[in-house]
């Protein structure tokens, strides 16, 4: 992107806000994981009643940021559910999809899809904490979710959001045009 996209403005507010208000009415706990520009990015954060942990290690890849983001949510926690923080165009609705049926299922991974294809956000159930801790970094989360079929539940959702990610200036424009929130 050639800036920090999550400060990248959506309605008003950065990416990562517009993330945020999406999430945080549903969740207990709210961990932002920040990487680049961390700086920049934790002050808009304290408003919004998140923990912010900070991963060092940022261009090993996002496995690190899972990690990490694990990490400072501890075990505690019945699950854990993994946004994208670029990923504005995240609604309510898949957010309370995929939450409604992590609680509802004895399957340890949920996951949106959208015409067959899987999105985000996922769901990991607490029994899959320390496995994702020990996965290879070159493996990536897809290492564990890919290989659980017996354990995954998909839940298919109307929302074409759940694949769309802000990665290059042509996807934000496109997500500014189709009005983010």
């Amino acid at each position: 992107m050639g800036r920090p996209k999550q400060l990248l403005p959506i309605d008003g507010i950065t990416m990562i806000e517009a993330v945020i208000t999406r999430v945080r009415p549903h969740v207990d706990h709210l961990v932002v994981v920040i990487g680049h520009a961390a700086e920049e990015v934790a002050p808009l954060l304290r408003p919004h009643g998140v923990r912010v942990a900070v991963n060092e290690e940022v261009d090993r890849g996002m496995l690190g940021s899972v990690k990490c983001g694990l990490r400072a949510a501890g075990t505690r926690c019945r699950g854990y559910l993994f946004c994208l923080g670029d990923q504005p165009g995240l609604t309510d609705s898949v957010v309370q999809a995929v939450l409604t049926a992590a609680a509802s299922s004895e399957k340890g991974i949920v996951i949106p899809s959208y015409s067959g294809r899987r999105g985000h956000p996922v769901y990991l159930s607490r029994r899959y904490y320390h496995e994702i801790l020990g996965l290879d970094e070159r493996s990536g989360l897809n290492a564990l979710t890919g290989s659980r079929p017996s354990d995954t539940l998909e839940v298919p959702v109307a929302d074409p959001a759940v694949l769309e990610d802000v990665d290059t200036p042509a996807d934000y424009a496109r997500m500014l045009d189709a009005g983010a929130s």
